[in-house]
C-alpha cells in the first residue's frame, strides 16, 4: 500500500482523509474545511511566479480516484489511477527559487505528472476547489498510468480496460521506462 515516500510524506499521509473526495467537499464545504485531504490527480495547467524570493506555483489538477496500491510486477509503473475523478482542484505550492530553476524541478512540476496533494479545502469557487499546499508529492510520468483499471470510490466494482494477453486480440504499446528506478522525490521547499 502506498503510504508515503518519505518519513515527512508519512506524516501527512496518516493525518489524511483519504475516504474524503472532491465532491463530498463541493457539497458540504463547511464539514470538511479543517479536514485533511490526500488527493492525487494530474497537472493540467501550471503558472510560476518569482514572489518574495520564492517561487509560487498554482497548479490546476483533476482528480483521479487511486487505490492506494503500489503494484510491484514487472511492468515500470507502480500506479495505476482510474480514469475517472471527482473534478478539477487547484493549488498553489511555494519553493527556493534555485530549486525551480533546475532541470529536475521542471520534469517533476509539469502539465500531465501526477500531484498527489495534501492540505485542506479553503473554498469553491466555479467548481473548482482551492486547497492548502501543505505537503506536495509530484511523481513524473513513467511511474504511473491511467489506461489500465477503471474503478470509483473504494467499495465501488473495478473493471478492467486494457490488458493484453494470449489470445486477447491487444496490442502491447511501447513505453519508454522512468529515468531512474529510485522513488520520486518531492520538490525541495
Amino acid at each position: 500500500m502506498y503510504q508515503g515516500l518519505s518519513a515527512d510524506e508519512e506524516e501527512h499521509f496518516k493525518k489524511a482523509n483519504r475516504e474524503l473526495y472532491p465532491n463530498d467537499v463541493r457539497n458540504n464545504l463547511q464539514q470538511y474545511q479543517s479536514s485533511k485531504i490526500a488527493w492525487p490527480g494530474l497537472i493540467v495547467e501550471l503558472k510560476s511566479t518569482q514572489k518574495e524570493g520564492r517561487l509560487e506555483t498554482k497548479l490546476l489538477v483533476e482528480h483521479h480516484y487511486y487505490d492506494w496500491v503500489l503494484d510491484y510486477s514487472i511492468q515500470w509503473e507502480k500506479i495505476f489511477l482510474s480514469p475517472r475523478g471527482e473534478g478539477p482542484f487547484a493549488t498553489v505550492c511555494v519553493s527556493r527559487p534555485d530549486a525551480s530553476a533546475s532541470k529536475e524541478f521542471q520534469s517533476y512540476v509539469a502539465v500531465g505528472n501526477l500531484l498527489i496533494l495534501y492540505g485542506t479545502p479553503e473554498k469553491v469557487e466555479e467548481g473548482i476547489i482551492f486547497v492548502t499546499c501543505e505537503y506536495p508529492r509530484f511523481i513524473t510520468k513513467g511511474w504511473f498510468r491511467t489506461d489500465i483499471f477503471d474503478y470509483g470510490r473504494s467499495g465501488e466494482p473495478v473493471y478492467l480496460k486494457n490488458v493484453a494477453g494470449p489470445g486477447q486480440g491487444t496490442v502491447l504499446q511501447k513505453i519508454d521506462p522512468p529515468k531512474r528506478l529510485t522513488p520520486p522525490e518531492t520538490v525541495p521547499k
